[in-house]
């Protein structure tokens, strides 16, 4: 195994007492100690070295010389007349060391320098992962880090070209690894200057030398951090602070329509973009540079690139919204030159852009006071907005607040374009929206929270052959088909912008009018389907595939016996009262050994199912009715089942209602049932061949739960329930 330089605290381990003469291996131990030190100094000098060895061949190449060298009690520090500076170590310490590795530089035929290795007096070009030797500088050119990678007592030199991301072992030229006992200090031998010919010499340990000239400091830089790029407005001038030293004359050039000048008194760089009324002929954007001059006739540049920005900006007075702790959306003006993002910071705060407003959606807030923001991006700004929010109101510890039901939406099917009304049969609610769907058709999608028409799913190869349509916790669409040429397929979608991606596919004719999901498809779900045969007398048979990290297992077959229950779950004619034509079965949680719920027609029961055995049940609606869709959501704490029922009958229009009941436990199921008469509401009518659905939603924030009912051939209904504590 492998230990980077840490194989010392280990042999301590590796004995117990007894009475033994331990001095050979206390010996072994502080030997391994020296090393582990003299090898970690080495490669923090090395590495040090390596980017210096850069520096100097840039100089050169750049013509840019050292104007003095300091020596200290470990190294130099080399002063470039750029205003540059560098530290190299002096390699004496392991000068002697017999073998050490040496990184160092080699002049080849091309003129340029490459990155080498000497190893006991044999040196090899460093070369990448192609077999190119790399350049000290230059488009493929990269820095090398080193590394000691211990094996046992030995270690192995290994260098990294991409920053430490990846490390491979250095050979050399006949594929032997470059290994080391002891440390080798630095790369370099020597630093000195040479007055008779007025250069620097900087000499490696194995004697070969750079040579730079001396020269007098000449340089202007940007004071503290350097800057490569700037973004500007029209008409805007922005100025640079800059250190200079040794300029004794200066040219400054712009771009077209641009106006720059240098203050060699204040070292200010001042640079002024193009009006807009001049932005036809104006280049929008370039180099402005400063040439500049000192003695002997040397001269170099700086150079800054600027541009014509894209910027967003907000109103100072618009800069922080004073929320109140209920949920609300404030809209706040903005001004931009392009395209413009939300980055989201706090979960309790988004935003859409669109027409130069941003509608920031603040969540209800039900703790104490707190401050967040929320930021609008442009390519070359972002504007931070600020939200304050005060004290919120309290939740209660568990469930929804009784009496707190509240009607959202009541959206007639008749007015939803591209609808069959009558043939309405399916629901599956997003975060933010609702599809509907009948057999056959392409699903409308609509806004979740107002029940306005947002446009249609593209249901791809699965158009014109759905059967049932229904979301995951998730939010992503999944949707089946029946009999689509003696196949059931199922196929999920990520959004409303994509196509259903088919991921089951199985030989029936029986499966695949109802659907329900818990969990995510493309990590961990279950997915449940009701035999969909009319039947005399009625099945409670059903499929289930598990999916584990997005991939379907095989399909699980399984009944509902009536167990204990058995006296209770058959009338005076012998019929089980569990069997369905037609209905819905799905789990509470994805937990190991969680229960699971039936409902149908005609039963009409909430059947509470453990291991395909009846555990408990609940009468939810009586015999003109078909309670035939379910969905179970966690709220505040609480887990909660849901059925919605239709008639098919015109002189039972007031039995059609919602059922909830509490799931957390059995015992809270068994406690009853919660009737909400949406026929009450008149948002039902007879059916003529659609089918009843429903759907749960808890808001972001988790203080509010969305009840959704499809009552076909009538209206798409929606209510809202809380937990606040008031």
């Amino acid at each position: 195994m492998k230990k980077l330089l840490y194989l010392v605290a280990a042999i301590g381990l590796l004995f117990t007492s007894c009475e033994y003469d331990d001095s050979e291996l206390n010996n072994r131990v502080d030997d391994l100690e020296n090393r582990v030190t003299e090898l970690e100094e080495t490669i923090a000098a090395l590495n040090q070295d390596i980017a210096g060895v850069r520096t100097l061949v840039e100089a050169m190449q750049n013509n840019v010389y050292v104007s003095r060298i300091v020596e200290g009690e470990t190294g130099y520090e080399v002063y470039f007349t750029n205003g540059e500076k560098i530290t190299i170590a002096d390699g004496k310490a392991g000068e002697a060391g017999k073998d050490g590795v040496t990184v160092t530089v080699l002049l080849d035929e091309d003129g340029l320098y490459y990155w080498a290795v000497t190893k006991d007096g044999s040196t090899s070009y460093l070369l990448d992962d192609n077999g190119n030797k790399l350049p000290v500088k230059g488009e493929k050119g990269n820095t090398p880090l080193m590394r000691v990678v211990m094996e046992g007592e030995t270690g192995y030199w290994e260098a990294s070209y991409d920053n430490g991301e990846t490390w491979e072992r250095i050979l050399l030229e006949d594929g032997t690894p470059v290994t080391t006992s002891g440390g080798a200090g630095g790369l370099f031998k020597d630093a000195r200057i040479d007055k008779d010919t007025n250069t620097a010499i900087f000499e490696f340990l194995d004697g070969d030398t750079i040579e730079i000239p001396m020269g007098s400091e000449l340089y202007i830089n940007f004071k503290g951090e350097a800057v490569e790029m700037a973004d500007f407005k029209y008409g805007e001038t922005q100025t640079f602070e800059m250190e200079a030293k040794g300029v004794l004359k200066t040219v400054v050039t712009t771009p077209d329509e641009w106006k720059a000048s240098y203050d060699k008194e204040t070292m200010i760089w001042s640079i002024t973009a193009p009006t807009a009324e001049h932005a036809a002929c104006a280049d929008k954007e370039g180099e402005v540079s400063i040439i500049y001059f000192g003695d002997e006739n040397r001269s170099s540049v700086v150079t800054l690139k600027v541009q014509i920005g894209a910027f967003v900006s907000v109103a100072e007075e618009d800069m922080t919204i004073e929320a109140t702790a209920d949920e609300a959306t404030y809209e706040v003006p903005y001004t931009a030159d392009g395209e413009v993002t939300v980055e989201q910071v706090d979960a309790w705060i988004s935003a859409t852009v669109a027409d130069g407003i941003a509608s920031i959606v603040v969540a209800q807030n039900t703790g104490a006071a707190r401050t967040g923001t929320i930021k609008l991006v442009a390519k070359s700004n972002e504007v931070v907005i600020t939200v304050n929010q005060p004290d919120g109101v309290k939740l209660l510890p568990y469930g929804y607040r009784a009496g707190s039901e509240e009607v959202v939406f009541a959206k007639p099917l008749a007015e939803i374009s591209g609808l069959s009304a009558a043939a309405a049969n399916h629901i599956a609610v997003t975060n933010d929206y609702v599809i509907v769907s009948a057999t056959n058709e392409t699903p409308v999608v609509l806004n979740a929270t107002t029940g306005e028409y947002v446009g249609t799913l593209n249901l791809g190869e699965l158009a014109g052959k759905n059967a049932a349509i229904t979301s995951d916790d998730a939010g992503n669409i999944i949707v089946s088909t029946l009999n689509d040429g003696g196949f059931m397929r199922i196929g999920r979608m990520k959004g409303i912008d994509s196509t259903p991606e088919i991921f089951i596919e199985r030989e029936t004719t029986e499966y695949g009018s109802s659907i329900s999901v818990i969990g995510d498809v493309y990590d961990d779900a279950i997915i449940t389907l009701m035999y969909a045969i009319w039947s005399q007398g009625g099945t409670t048979g059903h499929w289930r595939y598990i999916v584990t990290d997005g991939v379907p297992g095989d399909v699980y077959w399984s009944k509902i016996g009536q167990g204990d229950l058995a006296a209770e779950l058959t009338d005076a004619n012998g019929t089980n009262l569990l069997n369905n034509t037609k209905g819905d079965v799905i789990y509470r949680d994805m937990g190991e050994g969680a229960p699971y719920f039936m409902s149908g027609y005609s039963s009409n029961r909430f059947i509470w199912a453990e291991g395909g055995v009846t555990k408990a049940y609940q009468v939810t609606t009586n015999s003109n009715c078909g309670a035939v869709c379910l969905d179970v959501e966690q709220f505040n704490n609480a887990y909660y089942l849901m059925t919605a029922c239709d008639t098919y009958f015109t002189w039972a229009l007031g039995d059609a209602s919602i059922y909830m009941a509490d799931v957390t436990t059995i015992d809270n199921f068994k406690a009853g049932v919660v009737r909400i008469p949406t026929g009450d509401y008149g948002w039902n009518a007879a059916s003529t061949g659609g089918n009843t659905d429903c759907a749960l939603k808890v808001s972001a924030d988790g203080v509010y739960m969305y009840i959704y009912v499809l009552h076909p051939n009538a209206t798409l209904g929606c209510i809202r329930v809380d937990c606040l504590d008031i």
